[in-house]
């Protein structure tokens, strides 16, 4: 169940059983430490967590799927288009999405177009630092459960996880509400 503004969200259990860890952006977001996770020895809190799902068109027309309860980045951040889709605020350290939540039935995403120059995105990246990036006409935003994006010219899809996908020319995005779940230490 989607989470909602003032209720109870997951559930106490004695042990781990399925799920993601929360590592990395994921447990930064829940506001837990990923260190006092692997120490914590129960209960848990077992949240239900969104999974989003990327399909990416490859340059020979194949069509390769990547799911993600983190997020995922299609292109280079100083080079040609950028695009970012995730289901957490933060990604690679950096709260990019300050009203993304993981569970929120939505993902937010984030595309610089190619013809931004290399010293404006410097800029632009310098300043997601303290979240006081502006807005800019070569930047684009926004959040929603589907969204297609497209290439100009091929660019290499990199998830939160690691996987790498070369030559995508085109990428698929949709919500999965409640795919997984992942463990916090229950207080």
């Amino acid at each position: 169940m989607t989470i909602e503004k003032g209720s109870e969200w997951g559930s106490v259990v004695a042990e781990m059983h399925d799920g993601v860890e929360a590592r990395g952006d994921l447990a930064r977001d829940l506001g837990v430490d990923p260190v006092g996770i692997s120490a914590h020895t129960g209960p848990w809190r077992r949240l239900p967590i969104d999974a989003v799902e990327i399909t990416a068109k490859v340059a020979t027309g194949d069509e390769r799927v990547v799911t993600t309860c983190g997020w995922v980045r299609c292109g280079r951040r100083y080079l040609a288009d950028l695009v970012i889709v995730s289901s957490t605020s933060f990604v690679d350290g950096r709260r990019l999405f300050s009203r993304a939540h993981p569970n929120d039935g939505r993902f937010d995403w984030l595309a610089i177009d190619a013809s931004m120059p290399r010293r404006q995105r410097l800029t632009f990246w310098r300043r997601t630092r303290t979240e006081t990036h502006l807005p800019h006409p070569l930047v684009r935003s926004g959040s929603g459960p589907t969204h297609t994006f497209t290439f100009n010219r091929p660019v290499t899809l990199v998830s939160s996880e690691g996987e790498r996908i070369a030559k995508v020319s085109e990428v698929k995005a949709r919500v999965i509400p409640d795919a997984t779940a992942t463990y916090i230490p229950s207080l």
